[in-house]
């Protein structure tokens, strides 16, 4: 079993890791990386085409006010298009437009290019092993049943 020194600092390095690469991005927007914000976006409408708004805010853990402003601007920008929901015209779906998917397309190209410059010392064998090891940390978070409030 992990003890809790050990759990509290993976998670501390972990937080590490997301502030600066999104300190990374905002810095280097101008050239192709997206927001987070806006990155989240697109990454989540890309991958759930057709859901309605509210299932994005909660899936991102955004209010929908939030979530709202990031979908105007993105709207804005030509990179997520609304389409009424058939099921209840009330409601809207979302999906990526064709400039959308290039604006994501380029920030992810970004992304590895900017990977594989600050890993030129690791080896394939270093980041398999890292992809595995938080492929299974990925994966038993989404095993776990339990809320946090309820083990306690």
């Amino acid at each position: 079993m992990v003890s809790a020194e050990s759990a509290s600092n993976l998670i501390e390095s972990l937080r590490g890791l997301v502030r600066q690469t999104r300190a990374k991005a905002a810095r280097s927007a101008h050239i192709g990386m997206l927001p987070p914000p806006l990155g989240a976006l697109l990454t989540h409408v890309a991958c759930s085409q057709g859901h309605r708004p509210s299932a994005v805010a909660e899936d991102l853990r955004v209010t929908q006010s939030a979530l709202s402003r990031q979908i105007a601007h993105a709207e804005s920008l030509g990179y997520v298009v609304r389409t009424p929901d058939p099921l209840d015209g009330r409601a809207s779906l979302l999906s990526l437009s064709e400039a959308g998917a290039e604006a994501l397309r380029v920030h992810r190209e970004v992304q590895l290019e900017w990977f594989l410059s600050v890993m030129t010392e690791w080896t394939d064998e270093e980041v398999d092993a890292l992809t595995a090891s938080v492929g299974r940390l990925r994966d038993a978070v989404a095993d776990e049943p339990r809320s946090v409030a309820s083990s306690r």
